[in-house]
């Protein structure tokens, strides 16, 4: 299955892609020490949190857009939960805005019992929870985040 989620920032590209770059403890939110994160969203106001081990490859620039790879998978139990691969991405909307999308690909666990989990109501967990990490991430190149 296939996600992803917009963002705008008012901040020129330049100081987001400069920040990207830095690795992902200066932009992921809440990132631990081994490089995991509580990821989910909220549902009636409380979150669902599931931890997973965070991956960020190296940042890549065509011109003014900026890239980054990354990976994340449940710490435990590994094999009930997706592993999304993904990036994300900067681009440029003027002189003074900047275009975040993360988006990334999973296939559900569990085989034909999963797919239908995912159908009915995982998909709509992990679209929240893309959309909450673009909008944290957006949050924190906003910010310059040093």
């Amino acid at each position: 299955m296939f996600i992803e989620h917009s963002v705008h920032i008012d901040r020129p590209i330049d100081g987001c892609a400069t920040t990207l770059a830095r690795g992902p403890r200066r932009w992921f939110p809440r990132l631990g020490e081994k490089h995991e994160y509580a990821v989910g969203p909220r549902i009636a106001g409380l979150p669902l949190r599931k931890r997973v081990t965070v991956e960020a490859g190296e940042s890549l620039k065509a011109g003014q857009w900026t890239e980054m790879p990354i990976t994340w998978k449940a710490s435990f139990p590994e094999k009930l939960f997706p592993v999304m691969r993904g990036r994300v991405e900067l681009v440029p909307i003027d002189g003074l805005t900047t275009r975040l999308t993360v988006s990334g690909m999973y296939e559900a666990p569990l085989g034909f019992v999963g797919r239908h989990l995912d159908e009915a109501l995982m998909h709509r967990v992990a679209d929240a929870t893309v959309k909450e990490l673009a909008e944290s991430i957006a949050e924190r190149l906003e910010g310059g985040i040093r």
